[in-house]
């Protein structure tokens, strides 16, 4: 495959993940915002609150913080690819750099896949926490994006391993000759 075409596709990739990485962070962070800070009708008037309720404070922040650390963990793990796109681009194919970026990007997909999973399991209870009637218990609660990016990732990791065992024996072979 010509170096050129990688270069270009690698370039365009990177560009993908950019404008995604700036388009996520707008729509969620965002939201969280207005939903944790700004708007308190959005919380008032979700389909899971029962009656008048007042959200204190430390509620909207703990809201607030279960969310941002997985919006936080999604975006090291879009920043970990673009590394690995610019990697690509720069040539630097079955390298040390290269295998350890590809571990990155593996093992930021499974934490990012985890820490969505997780505050999905708590956001319905803390919406409901002030209900008076029809309270939610933290639930495990999975839904099959989270789980395929931490496949995913779980799968990037083995293939950073097989590439690293591959160039030990590059290396082992080489010393021997």
């Amino acid at each position: 495959m010509p170096t050129s075409y990688v270069k270009a596709v690698s370039t365009l990739v990177l560009i993908a993940l950019g404008v995604f990485l700036v388009y996520y962070l707008y729509r969620s962070a965002w939201f969280l915002v207005q939903f944790s800070f700004v708007d308190h009708s959005l919380w008032e008037q979700h389909y899971l609150v029962r009656g008048v309720v007042d959200i204190p404070f430390w509620l909207r922040l703990a809201y607030f913080c279960v969310w941002m650390v997985s919006i936080t963990a999604t975006t090291v793990m879009l920043l970990v690819a673009m590394h690995f796109a610019n990697l690509i681009r720069s040539g630097g194919y079955f390298s040390v750099q290269m295998i350890h970026a590809l571990n990155r990007v593996g093992v930021s997909a499974v934490i990012a896949g985890f820490a969505i999973m997780a505050a999905s399991s708590v956001w319905a209870w803390m919406i409901t926490f002030q209900n008076e009637t029809e309270r939610r218990d933290i639930t495990f609660v999975y839904d099959s994006s989270e789980a395929g990016i931490m496949l995913l990732g779980a799968g990037v990791i083995m293939l950073a391993w097989v590439m690293k065992s591959a160039l030990l024996m590059r290396q082992e072979n080489e010393e021997f000759v």
